[in-house]
Order: structure tokens, then sequence, then C-alpha cells
């Protein structure tokens, strides 16, 4: 007879196992038992700069938070670290020439030689299982608002309970980490039907399988056991998950004492695995009937039984009264209310398809929590209930029955985040999706992705001393720009040290007040265009800063208003091609105002202002170098002139298209009182046309002494420090110290010993209101043959190679320096 018993198996599948029911509202599941979940994305300060102070701080404040919760309340805090080994390919940069392209696709070529690079994601689920229907509770939730009772069911009730308390939470805990909702969002596919897909669902997903897949819910969010649950579960000590092998580490026991992020190491390992911490929290009147147990447990330890029997004289078990202390000290602690208490428990799972090196990741993560004085233990007949602990909302599994409270566990979870930088370029002006603007390398096998950009700002101050690797960063910055549509770099350089890059990557050089380059003939004409309102004022102002710099001291009105009658009588008398300073000051009738700005027509700075006709096409290549360390030793009369002329140039040639105004050392004569009142308005001018000004010094003092200096760390957001060894040095109330500046900046005393050990020429340390992270530019010998080529040393052989080879004397470079890769080859092909 047919058996159709022998396909009625009651064996229970993955589905089985797991919580979940439905999706119930955007970004909240329901499970079977009746509890609530929703998600929420988190990200703490970067503690490798934070002072001790802050991480207490931000421990007290996540302890605030948590200590709310009580019975029927479980989180899950959980960090995921994934690969991510994403480099820009070819087509989604717009290099313009061979050089800068060559560079980035070496560069691309060494990110993915290095091996997987990983990142860390940081994820917070709340659940809460409400109590029954016949509690007390469950009354005062319905009895809170009367009126409102009346027109809701008691499961709307629970709902709004439930998305009431995680506001408060939400407010409670913004100071100390950002959090994002994990909500739920449309996907319209290749046949223009939309779907409904979930962020918490998605992470669910992730939790179960290891891979991070967008799914469709299905209709009415119902079935999400079977719809996430469908897939092979093998189990065992070392359980399968369809291809993926499991492998989970689970803390046993704790050092003596704790303090904030004592497991931040888990989050710089070079593996992929979930870092999951779950707490089930009791109300305080529960933990405390559960500590007086604890404590009742061990004082009848103190002594024997025969001398509490006949209450006779003995032996003391001092470690018994040591822990009955500890437990009457926690049961206080509960009663003070300052904290919660509950079941903690700690687990790593790790994922991978080779179990020789999945147990090799699991042993590494076993000695580094050992290192820190806690026990732990690779899982194996436990391993299934284990891995389902660590699912949000399973909170029945893997209990560990030892109670620590929330300022323990606020020590415990992970809120040290490694700030990778954003993956996209934040600038809205720039296309949709733009890479970052170069990727470097920080700890823990972390990429770092750097950006100038906060928004739309993009102003960047770069401080550090004299060989410490300035040139080298505004170099690579100035490269990898480039990776943009329609890119433009302007430079003010000082010492030719943007000299071969700029020309290998087929820009122009300018050396001002000099005779290398293109500058032996350039002549500028500043009142060439003067004849809308905005340049007439811009000349007036211009003309009127001349005159200040030469006679040290300002037009009167009445000067001002003959100036001003004899700039509109030369506009209107002639025409372009026929403005020169020489001309114009023919035409001005009052003695002092001539004879001071009779020098800019004739030898001022090289005479370089004295042009009938400007013959600078500021639109002509995409990078663009002014060398004025031979002007700047003319002093700012005939520096600023000239500075000023050429910003409006550059300002006036701004169409939105992504630019960098780069301002080695120049930037300290901004500090004239001519100019200094105008700059924060400069610099706004600038950012609405999407040009980033980025301004480094080496001259620490000067910088703090250029009264611009506090404008310029306001406005410009973006920061970066190089390297200084005595950057605890103290100054002086007249000459301030390295200390000083730092300390103007904003740095704490962490901050400062980082910049004090790191290494020159290797590493920068970034600042910004996004995060904070020292780390290295990456280079490889192509990149370094030309950002780091110094002009004394250099520039005789490569110009040789430039008479000889034209525009392909960058690839004969390369070979001269021993370089002769495929790749090059097939570029000068």
């Amino acid at each position: 007879m047919f058996k159709l018993s022998t396909y009625r198996d009651k064996a229970k599948g993955l589905p089985d196992l797991l919580n979940f029911a439905s999706v119930i509202n955007p970004g909240v599941v329901i499970g079977k038992d009746g509890s609530l979940m929703a998600g929420y994305y988190y990200r703490a300060d970067d503690i490798s700069s934070a002072s001790f102070e802050e991480r207490n701080y931000i421990t007290a404040r996540v302890n605030a938070a948590l200590s709310r919760f009580g019975d029927g309340w479980v989180t899950w805090h959980d960090a995921a670290r994934m690969t991510d080994n994403y480099y820009p390919n070819n087509e989604d940069n717009f290099f313009p020439d061979p050089i800068s392209r060559l560079i980035d696709q070496q560069r691309r070529l060494k990110f993915q030689k290095e091996g997987n690079h990983f990142v860390t994601e940081y994820v917070l689920v709340i659940s809460y299982l409400p109590p029954n229907k016949t509690s007390s509770k469950l009354s005062s939730m319905v009895w809170e608002d009367s009126q409102e009772s009346e027109k809701k069911n008691s499961e709307e009730i629970i709902l709004d309970y439930f998305e009431k308390q995680l506001s408060i939470f939400e407010d409670l805990i913004a100071n100390a980490v950002q959090l994002q909702r994990m909500n739920s969002y449309t996907y319209t596919d290749d046949f223009g039907k939309t779907h409904t897909r979930d962020q918490l669902v998605n992470y669910l997903e992730f939790c179960v399988t290891g891979n991070f897949l967008e799914k469709n819910i299905p209709p009415h969010g119902a079935y999400l056991d079977t719809f996430v649950g469908n897939h092979l579960l093998v189990t065992g000590d070392t359980p399968k998950i369809d291809d993926n092998f499991m492998c989970l580490v689970t803390i046993e026991g704790y050092p003596p004492e704790s303090y904030p992020n004592i497991l931040a190491v888990l989050e710089t390992l070079p593996l992929v695995y979930r870092w999951s911490n779950r707490m089930i929290y009791l109300d305080h009147q529960t933990a405390i009937k559960e500590l007086r147990s604890v404590e009742k447990k061990w004082r009848q330890k103190v002594r024997g039984f025969i001398s509490q029997t006949l209450k006779m004289e003995g032996k003391i078990n001092h470690d018994a009264l040591d822990m009955a202390e500890h437990a009457s000290a926690a049961v206080r602690d509960a009663e003070s209310g300052l904290v919660s208490y509950g079941y903690f428990t700690s687990t790593v799972v790790i994922f991978g398809k080779n179990l020789k090196n999945l147990h090799e990741d699991a042993r590494a993560v076993v000695r580094e929590i050992q290192r820190l004085g806690f026990t732990c233990r690779i899982e194996n007949i436990n391993s299934l209930e284990s891995w389902i602990g660590t699912i949000p909302g399973h909170a029945d599994a893997n209990i560990r029955r030892p109670l620590i409270h929330t300022l323990n566990q606020a020590d415990l979870i992970p809120l040290s985040s490694v700030w990778a930088g954003r993956p996209e370029n934040p600038c809205p002006y720039f296309p949709p999706n733009s890479p970052p603007l170069l990727y470097g390398a920080t700890s823990g096998a972390t990429p770092f992705r750097l950006n100038l950009h906060i928004d739309d700002v993009g102003h960047t101050l770069i401080i550090g001393p004299t060989g410490s690797g300035k040139s080298v960063l505004l170099n690579t910055l100035a490269v990898q720009f480039l990776r943009y549509p329609n890119a433009r770099v302007f430079a003010f350089d000082k010492g030719n040290s943007m000299w071969a890059a700029s020309l290998a990557c087929g820009g122009i050089h300018y050396d001002i007040g000099g005779d290398l380059g293109d500058a032996k003939d350039l002549r500028f004409a500043p009142l060439q265009y003067i004849d809308s309102d905005s340049d007439f004022a811009w000349a007036l102002d211009w003309l009127s800063t001349c005159y200040e710099l030469q006679a040290k001291k300002p037009l009167t009105p009445a000067q001002r208003q003959m100036l001003t009658k004899a700039l509109a009588s030369f506009r209107d008398s002639t025409v372009v091609g026929q403005r020169g300073l020489v001309e114009f000051i023919s035409e001005i009738q009052e003695v002092d105002i001539r004879s001071a700005l009779d020098p800019y027509a004739s030898t001022a700075a090289g005479g370089i202002l004295s042009g009938i006709e400007d013959n600078l096409n500021v639109n002509a290549g995409w990078w663009t170098v002014f060398e004025i360390e031979n002007l700047m030793e003319m002093g700012e009369v005939n520096l600023l002139p000239v500075l000023l002329y050429l910003f409006r140039r550059i300002e006036k040639s701004l169409d939105g298209r992504p630019t960098i105004l780069s301002l080695d050392e120049a930037w300290l004569m901004l500090g004239h009182p001519t100019f200094r009142d105008k700059i924060r308005e400069w610099l706004k001018v600038l950012r609405k046309a999407n040009c980033s000004v980025v301004m480094a010094t080496q001259s620490l003092t000067d910088a703090l002494n250029s009264g611009i200096f506090d404008v310029l760390v306001e406005n410009c957001l973006t920061k970066i420090l190089l390297p200084n060894a005595e950057a605890d040095k103290e100054g002086t109330d007249k000459v301030p110290g390295p200390l000083d500046l730092y300390k103007a900046i904003g740095l704490n005393d962490v901050e400062i010993n980082i910049i004090k050990n790191s290494t020159r020429k290797r590493d920068y340390y970034y600042l910004s209101s996004e995060g904070k992270r020292l780390f290295t530019l990456s280079l490889d010998d192509i990149a370094l043959a030309f950002v780091a080529a110094n002009y004394k040393d250099n520039n005789k052989e490569m110009r040789e190679l430039m008479a000889i080879y034209g525009k392909n004397w960058p690839f004969e470079w390369l070979k001269q320096k021993g370089i002769d890769h495929d790749f090059i080859k097939e570029a000068v092909a």
C-alpha cells in the first residue's frame, strides 16, 4: 500500500526556526510571538582621535538612552565587517591626458593587488514584546489617553507606544551617535513595474545568509519566515547556510573592569564577520529581585552550613564574601535607577566557504578577545542555538545568565567606528554618484575615501612643517581631481613643486616674475575689462589697493572720487586693446595718485602689469600653475596686486565646472587689511561657482598671525594636518608655538599626539565635521615619479627629455626611473 506518511515529514526547516511574521509598517517587522522590531544604521565617532573624556561622555549618553528599557525590550548592536574592493573604473573617470589616466590606472591595480579591503557597517535593532492582555502594564498603556484609546484597538495602541519609545530613545542618544532609521522604499524594474523593498528585511536576510541582497517584500509583507528562510541550512558543529559555513565565537567571561570601546580591536580585523551584541533588559524591580537572589546564595557560602545553623564562629570564605558585596553593590546600582540590568550575549559570526580558513579566522578573533582579558570559546555543539540568538528578533536562544548593567554594555558594544570616508563625492554641483577624490588607506585594511567637500563646501586648509609631505599632497590632489568631467585646477605654487606634475599632465606653467615656462612674454592688463558695473567696481577697488600699498595710507574721499571720475572717463574713451595702466595713469591729474600707481605701469612685479592687452588665457588648459616664489620675494607691494588680478580672472572664468584653486603659502598675503574684510565673501562666491580653495602653509607661526586664520578655520570645513614632531611645543605670548595653532583649530591632546607621532611624508590627518582619520596616500612608483619630483634635482633631465621627445617625455622619464610596465607601452601606443 502506498504510504503518504513518507511525504509528511514534520521535521523543522529554517523558516520554522525564524521568528519573523510580516512587515506591518515601513521599517517595522512583527514576530510570530507578537514582538515588534525596528532597525537603525548608526555611526559613532572614530575613537582613534577621541579623548578619554569624550569616550566617557559617549558611553554615559548611550547608557542614559539604554537604561530606559525594561521587561520586554531587547536590542542587538551589530558590527558587520564586509569587503569593499570598489575602485572607480576607467569609464567612471574623465582624465583628460594620458599621464593622469596612467597614474590612476596604476593606483587601481595597486589597490586590487593589496587583497581584500574592509569596511564596517553598524546596525541597531530594537525589539519589544508587549505584555499579555491580562497584564496591568497593557491596561496602563490603554488608559494613558482614554479619549484616544476609544478610537484604537490594542494593536494600534501597542504600535503607537513602540514608536513613541523609539522617538524618546532617538532623542536621548542623538548627541552620542548618528542614527538613520531603516525604512521601506520603492524600486522600479526594467519592465516599469514598481516593487517595495525594506531595509530591515534586507538586513535580516544578511544576518541569516551572510550575503547582502535587496529583495522585494511579498504582498502585505507576510510570511517573512519563509521569505527570508528560503535557504538550505545544514546543522552541526560548523553549520552551513547555502554554500557558506559559519563559525561562531561567543564571549563567556569578562575582565574585572570595563572601559569605553574595550573591544574596538574587533572592528579593525581584516576578515568578514558579523559581531552581534544582544541585551535582554529587565525592569528595575525584576533586576533587583534577581540580584538579591544572587547575593543571598553568596551570603550562604560565607560560612559553612554548621556554623550558620549553630550560629558559631567559623572560617570565612572571603571569595564568597567579596562576591556577596559585589552583588550588594549591584543591587544599590539598580535601586539608583541610573543603570538597567539585563542578560548580555556577545557573539562573532564568521562566514566563509573554506573550512580551514574559517577556523583560522575564528582563532584570530579568539586571540584578540582573550588578549583583552575576556574568556571566549569557538562554538561547536551549541553553534545552531548561538547563531539563532544573534539574529534580531530571537531573544530566547543562547541566553548568558550573568547580569550586566547598561554602563558595562555601553563599554562593550561597537561604538568606535573606523571612519573610511564617504563612498561618493557629496557636492551637489558634481555629477550624481561621482567617486571620491582619491582612495588612500588607513588602519585595519580599511580604504580611506578622501573628499574635500562637506556638502557644497570644498575649501580646505593644509598645515604642516617643512619636509612633511605638503607638496606631494597638493600634487596628488590636483592629479586625482582631474577624474571629474571638465575639471580644472588653478595653482599658485612656491618652489616649482608642481612644475613636473603639471607639465606631465598637459598643464600650463607660468613662472611669474621669473624666466621659466610660458611667463617670459606674459603681460596683464588689469583695466582691460571695465565696461560692466561689477568689473568697474572691481577695477576701482584694485586701483585703491595699489595706491594704499605704495602710499601706506588709504585714499581720502576726495581722492577716491577723483579716481572714480578718471576711471569712468578712461572707460568711455577707450576700448579693449587700448586700456593699459600707462594710458590710464597719464590721464590722472592728482600727483599723489599718479606717483603711487606709476610703478605698476613700469617696474613693479617685473612689469607684468604693464600690458595694453592681456595675453593670459585662463581657459586654455585643465591645470594652470602660477609659480610665484620670485614674486613673493618682491614683497606684498608687488605680490598682492598680481594675486588680486589673477584671482579676479579665475573668478570670472568660473562657470560651474569643478574647479580647485590651490594656494601654497600665497594665501598668507591675503591677511593684508585691504583684503581681510573681503575674504569671507570671496570664499562664499567661489563656493557658489563650484570652486574649492585649498590653502597650504608650512609656516605655522605666520599662519596664526596672518589676521585671517580664524576666518579660514571657520570657512575651510576640511583640514588636513601633516606630521609634526614638535606638535606639543608651546610658544610664548609674542611667538605662538605649534601647540597654540593646533589648539586654535580645536584639536584635543589625543589628536596632537597623533600628529606628533605620525610618519613624515607618509601620514596625513584628515579633520572635518564628518569624521577624523589618519591616512596615507598609498602612492605607487608611477605617481611618485611625478608628484614627488624635485625641481632642483630633476629639471635639467626633464628639460632634455622635453626637447627630444616632445609630449611623450613623461614616458621616457618613467623609463629612466626604471619603470617600464606593459600598460605604459599600451598607453604610449
